[in-house]
């Protein structure tokens, strides 16, 4: 099932970070939203359908353990474009002191072999023409995202998520649990965040919920719209049939953030040879280009208590493999569109995709 949210005000989502109010009066926001929150707003969907059901929450039982998040896009509603874009991949960036008319468009960096002595851990790095600087916050179409995975060309133009979502300034003052009434020394300020002809896209499987209806996003439970939409917007996929099987080398680009319980490193790559099995396939990690972690958290309702604080490699990381056992189409097959994270695969954290590497 694949559905269009659209907030209909300002929304918010914080860092995992703790915030006391009054002490550190401004509370940091996250965004795009974290997959989990995504994941919870699906949820609460639907138990708020099925209010019967509401006890078997977070048990075995519970009718939503089968949930998976398959995909989190946005889709760029300017002009009825209807235009599907994801995170910019990492190793696209833009040339310095850029012209003006030139500002969003990027160049991919080429693999190069390491031949000096270097404490980079990798047998390869990445390098560009010239000085180069990296974008951020930048998305990338799915239409140039298959030209990307498929190295059909170096050159790509951007979307700058700053020009789609506005930043809106507010002051708060936390209440108090027993009187309800404001607090002292608990006063706070946010940056809320407004989207202009921007929605979320999210595509999900294991769950059923009405085709269309409101549901709760962020801090402060701001309310959203959502509704289903065809699914053939999902056009960010190139075709296997592309793949030769003597390729090899592959890269591994991340679509939505990653826990990995090695840091930046997937739980199946050795940190010392950088080698990693997966299942039936062997390979080597040449290189890679990673933005700084994000600090993934949240509060357990249940529990009444803050969940485990987790660090996470950001969305548009890509990883440079050199097959060492199997072929490019077995490793098509594992990892595309399939999350690779160490924690919370099913909401949607970790999601991958297979791309050729053009050296």
């Amino acid at each position: 099932m694949l559905i269009k949210i659209d907030p209909l005000d300002t929304i918010f989502f914080r860092d995992g970070k703790p915030f006391s109010m009054g002490e550190d009066s401004w509370g940091n926001c996250i965004f795009p939203p974290s997959p989990s929150v995504i994941y919870g707003a699906i949820r609460t969907v639907y138990f708020s359908n099925h209010i019967d059901l509401l006890e078997k929450a977070n048990t075995e039982e519970d009718p939503t353990n089968n949930l998976v998040i398959r995909g989190i896009y946005f889709l760029d509603n300017l002009e009825n474009k209807n235009t599907l874009y994801l995170p910019l991949p990492l190793d696209l960036v833009q040339k310095k002191d850029v012209e003006a008319e030139m500002e969003n468009e990027v160049n991919l960096l080429s693999l190069v072999e390491l031949k000096l002595k270097s404490s980079c851990p990798t047998s390869h790095v990445l390098k560009g023409d010239q000085g180069v600087q990296a974008i951020d916050n930048g998305l990338i179409s799915g239409e140039l995202l298959k030209g990307y995975l498929s190295c059909n060309s170096k050159n790509f133009s951007i979307l700058r998520l700053n020009s789609r979502v506005i930043t809106e300034p507010k002051i708060g003052i936390g209440l108090s649990g027993e009187t309800h009434t404001a607090d002292e020394s608990k006063i706070y300020r946010v940056g809320m965040k407004r989207l202009k002809n921007l929605s979320f896209l999210v595509e999900f499987e294991g769950l059923e919920i009405p085709e269309k209806g409101l549901l709760k996003l962020g801090g402060e439970g701001k309310a959203a719209s959502y509704e289903k939409i065809s699914e053939q917007l999902i056009n960010c996929n190139y075709s296997e049939k592309n793949l030769n099987k003597d390729i090899e080398k592959f890269k591994l680009y991340l679509s939505t953030p990653a826990i990995f319980h090695q840091g930046w490193l997937p739980s199946w790559i050795d940190m010392n040879s950088l080698e990693g099995k997966y299942k039936n396939l062997k390979f080597k990690l040449l290189t890679a280009s990673i933005g700084k972690y994000q600090n993934i958290g949240g509060f357990d309702l249940k529990q009444k208590k803050p969940k485990p604080m987790w660090r996470a490699t950001p969305a548009g990381s890509v990883y440079y493999f050199k097959i060492i056992e199997g072929d490019i189409k077995e490793i098509y097959s594992l990892f595309n569109k399939q999350s690779i994270s160490d924690e919370y695969a099913k909401q949607g954290f970790g999601i991958t995709f297979v791309g050729k590497v053009n050296e």
